[in-house]
């Protein structure tokens, strides 16, 4: 069948939270009230535990903190504080420690950040992809991984171990580094599903659109799942045309433990690991918003054991959605992330529309006071639009170089920067994917 047209299913992260909270009939007020016992335990936990959260709150009354309807009134932490405190929210000794993932800085304090991860921290990582994974998985499906792959307890590594859980198959490769290596592997594995990131799959995807129009079989994919980066919807589209199949997203970040949340069959945001994590969407003053309002998004883990975060403000902008998802799930369902809140331009905008014009495989470029200066990479020439139809379309004063080929940033799992330029100096720069 094919995987465009397969029926709208309920959400297998529910039954999975059913048995993780331990009710026989899921529903909102058990998820709520277990989220609460798991938040109030875990606040108490890190207070006794990390000499960070104990200076963190001490001017805090932590015994008025007696539900998740006082969560806001606990301060919120942020990169800053995981740059140069990380090793102070620890709540576990260095022995048990099995795994730190170090993230180099983009800002201008150099220091990096350091994620620390205990065993059982992973162990709840794999048991997540496990289930996340058979929203479009079934036991013998091959699963080509096009993320990270080499390191044990990497995501890459995670992501292998959870689909074995169910009886997958999956084909580590990494990240896209030949895509005629990847293209060939396609044809030679067939996959039913494959993992990647949104710039290296389209990519590929191009790559093998090639193929099938010199001739050869078409591949019966049923499902393609997008991580690490900001997804355009132009993309997911061009995607699922060439490989008519679903095309889902996920939502993580390494804070998280790498698995946040995970688009269901209704394609229509993200249901939320809320078994190991509480989520708000909260105003510039950390105040919690209702669904249906734009902020922050922020969460709290429930199960870390190495290093909780509580209150973890993002940076990025989204909100809960209001309308029940058409699975039928009584999840709530976090919409489509709408980028960075620091962020001087409407960068997915610029995706959306870039994205969308055949043969674009990606972007850089700098804003000049009111001028955006892109230069857009084609994968060939032979494109029936114009380099006019692109700035005509974009909502700004725009200026484009068009260059063909792959520029070697395109092998690397970096995130796209426009540099941002006030009276002819550099002032910084800003990220084209959350």
């Amino acid at each position: 069948m094919d995987g465009i047209a397969k029926l709208t299913e309920l959400t297998p992260l529910e039954s999975w939270m059913a048995q993780k909270i331990d009710v026989n009939k899921f529903n909102l007020p058990a998820l709520r009230a277990y989220q609460e016992r798991a938040a109030l335990t875990g606040l108490a936990y890190a207070t006794e535990r990390s000499a960070f959260y104990r200076y963190l709150y001490q001017d805090t009354l932590l015994e008025q903190i007696r539900s998740l309807a006082d969560w806001d009134k606990l301060p919120l932490i942020r990169d800053r504080d995981v740059r140069e405190q990380g090793s102070r929210m620890l709540c576990v000794g260095q022995g048990d420690i099995h795994r730190i993932v170090t993230l180099d800085s983009s800002g201008t304090t150099g220091i990096p950040k350091r994620i620390f991860f205990s065993r059982a921290d992973q162990e709840l990582t794999m048991d997540f992809f496990a289930k996340g994974m058979t929203t479009m998985t079934e036991s013998g499906d091959k699963v080509l991984i096009l993320l990270p792959c080499a390191r044990p307890g990497g995501v890459g590594d995670l992501l292998a171990a959870g689909l074995e859980r169910f009886g997958a198959v999956p084909l580590k490769y990494g990240p896209v580094d030949d895509c005629d290596k990847v293209v060939a592997l396609l044809f030679r594995e067939r996959p039913q599903v494959i993992v990647a990131n949104p710039e290296q799959m389209l990519l590929t995807a191009y790559y093998y659109r090639q193929k099938i129009n010199e001739g050869a079989t078409p591949i019966d994919l049923r499902a393609i799942l997008l991580s690490t980066d900001y997804v355009a919807d132009s993309l997911k589209e061009c995607l699922a045309e060439i490989f008519h199949c679903r095309v889902h997203e996920h939502y993580g970040m390494t804070e998280m433990g790498l698995g946040g949340g995970v688009s269901c069959s209704a394609l229509k945001g993200y249901h939320l690991r809320e078994a190991d994590m509480y989520w708000e969407v909260v105003d510039p003053s950390g105040r919690s918003l209702p669904p249906g309002e734009y902020g922050e998004i922020v969460f709290t883990t429930l199960t870390r054991e190495a290093m909780p975060l509580i209150r973890y403000a993002t940076g990025d902008k989204g909100r809960f959605l209001k309308e029940p998802c058409p699975c039928g799930s009584v999840l709530p369902r976090l919409d489509k992330v709408k980028g960075r809140l620091d962020s001087p331009l409407d960068l997915p905008a610029l995706d959306e529309i870039i994205f969308a014009f055949d043969g674009v495989v990606d972007f850089q470029g700098r804003l000049e006071c009111d001028e955006l200066l892109l230069t857009v990479y084609c994968l060939e020439a032979g494109h029936t639009w114009q380099t006019k139809d692109i700035e005509k379309a974009l909502p700004c004063r725009a200026k484009l170089e068009i260059q063909y080929g792959i520029r070697p940033q395109m092998y690397q799992l970096k995130k796209r920067q426009i540099s941002i330029n006030r009276v002819g100096e550099v002032m910084g720069s800003t990220e084209v994917c959350g």
